[in-house]
Order: C-alpha cells, then structure tokens, then sequence
C-alpha cells in the first residue's frame, strides 16, 4: 500500500502540467540574469557540457539536460518503455525503467532529453550512497544542509538540476533527480 500511495504521489508531481510552484529559499539570488540563461540553454541545450547532479549506474553517469540516446545505448535496452504526449513541449515524453530506476525524457528540437531519474527501490543508490530506507541524517551527511525543505521535501539545487528526496518519519521514501527546464518550451 505504501508503494502505491509513493507512486502515485510521485506520478501526480512528474505529469503535472500545471503551473509550477517553486519553494521559497531564503539565499540571495545570484548575479546571473536569468533570461540570458534561458536563451542560451534554449539555442544550444545540445551542445552544453554535463552540469549539476548526476546519477550513476554500471558506470554510466547520467546528468540532466542532456541527449538520452548515448546513455540508452550505453545502458542497454530498457525493461520497459512508455510515451505519452508532452503537456509542456511538442511531442512525446518517454520514460524507460531499468532495474531499480527509470529515466523520464521531454523532446526538445528533434531530439529526447533527460528530465528526470526516479530511484525505485533501494538496489540503486547516489553516487554519495543515498537510498531508500536512507535517514535524513544520512543524506545530510552526505549533501549538507544547503538544501530547501517544504513537508518533508528536500531539494538540493546544482547548476540545472535539483536533487530531492522526500522523507517520512525521518527516512527518505523518495529520490529523484530532476531537470530545471524552464525557459526551454
């Protein structure tokens, strides 16, 4: 019961098309204008070296934002695949499950791109060796505590990803890497 109430909570925040809500963090905002960001991660998202959190699996390192066809090929083909029509880009979002985890991509000019990695269960882990069944002591030790925390939410913010993990009763239940794909539409 507790997996599918996890699924389904986690399947709600994933397919929103809603507006998006943005926790309220209490750091200064950096001297970065956000809108020559945007542009450029719109006219050039191909061509951008790796940045931010990276999920890693049979030394593969799997980073937001960027081409999903190198890292399919590098993994193998998936246990499963889906697609459904994107409600935030043109075209179809795709997500393939491979053991332990799945990998969610959004379609930007004519090609896939990695929007977010789940961690299903606690055969997978972070590089820093977060997992599920993990304390929130244990993930602060490893990430620090420069995160946002809204309801059990923990959200570690990195270049254009952020890496959240949700906890009850002071263990983690969730961990997803996720893309920061505003302005790219």
């Amino acid at each position: 019961m507790r997996k599918l109430f996890l699924f389904i909570v986690l399947t709600m925040l994933l397919t929103g098309c809603g507006a998006k809500e943005e926790p309220i963090d209490n750091k200064e905002n950096k001297d970065n204008p956000v809108e020559d960001t945007q542009n450029e991660d719109k006219q050039d998202n191909s061509q951008k070296e790796p940045a931010g959190y990276a999920f890693e699996y049979n030394d593969v390192s799997i980073y937001m934002n960027t081409d999903v066809v190198p890292v399919i090929d590098a993994l193998g083909e998936a246990q499963h695949y889906f697609e459904a029509e994107s409600c935030a880009f043109k075209g179809l979002d795709k997500t393939y499950t491979y053991a332990g985890f799945e990998i969610t991509t959004y379609p930007l000019d004519d090609k896939d791109y990695i929007s977010t990695v789940y961690l299903m269960d606690d055969t997978v882990s972070t590089p820093e060796g977060v997992y599920l069944g993990a304390t929130v002591d244990d993930m602060i030790a490893a990430y620090g505590d420069n995160y946002i925390e809204s309801s059990g939410s923990y959200t570690y913010i990195k270049d254009d990803s952020k890496l959240q993990f949700i906890a009850v009763n002071d263990e983690i239940v969730s961990i997803t890497y996720l893309a920061d794909v505003e302005g790219l539409e």
